[in-house]
């Protein structure tokens, strides 16, 4: 017989993670800084070239992404177009943040390139053909496939948060050489 003299909770994984290292934070840095700096261009072109949006609503797979994008994206695209900045810069900000955010900011990123996957990039193509893939689905499946591992990460830090303890690691071990150099 148990006795349990208070609440108790278990804790036990679903899956394994591992804990967020070098590699596994450059990753999601890449990732980060992909939405970062492409959000302005959207703030630049919705303003100021929208058109070049157009093309997305032809490359599209499915008939209904095709007649949505001419219907309700394209009339409002400087709207929409700004929308999409904001979100990548979210995004982007949420990859770099900590544990459930960090997780957020992937799964957003992975299904916005999944959205892209059926919509396209814009290259003029004949759908379904191998170089319609290549040209318009070929990035975004293998960008949204790379995120995938980045799941198993457990990410205790901010990206902010680990580059400060990276430099308070590397100045502690360069004051434990110096003193050892005194010493001998």
């Amino acid at each position: 017989m148990n006795d349990v003299s208070g609440p108790t909770t278990l804790r036990t994984p679903r899956h394994k993670q591992i804990t967020a290292g070098n590699w596994t934070n450059a990753a999601r840095l890449f990732f980060a800084l992909w939405y970062l700096l492409g959000s302005p261009s959207h703030v630049f072109y919705g303003i100021t070239n929208n058109q070049i949006y157009e093309i997305f609503g032809r490359t599209s797979i499915f008939a209904i992404s095709r007649e949505l994008w001419a219907s309700v994206v394209m009339p409002h695209i400087t709207f929409f177009a700004l929308l999409l900045a904001v979100f990548e810069m979210t995004t982007g900000i949420l990859i770099l943040s900590k544990d459930r955010l960090a997780r957020i900011g992937l799964g957003a990123s992975v299904l916005f390139n999944l959205f892209l996957v059926q919509l396209g990039v814009g290259f003029p193509e004949a759908r379904w053909s191998g170089r319609d893939f290549l040209l318009n689905r070929l990035f975004c499946s293998l960008f949204a496939f790379l995120q995938l591992p980045l799941f198993w990460v457990r990410f205790d830090l901010s990206f902010p948060g680990f580059l400060r303890a990276r430099l308070r690691s590397r100045s502690a071990q360069s004051h434990i050489t110096d003193f050892s150099r005194v010493e001998g």
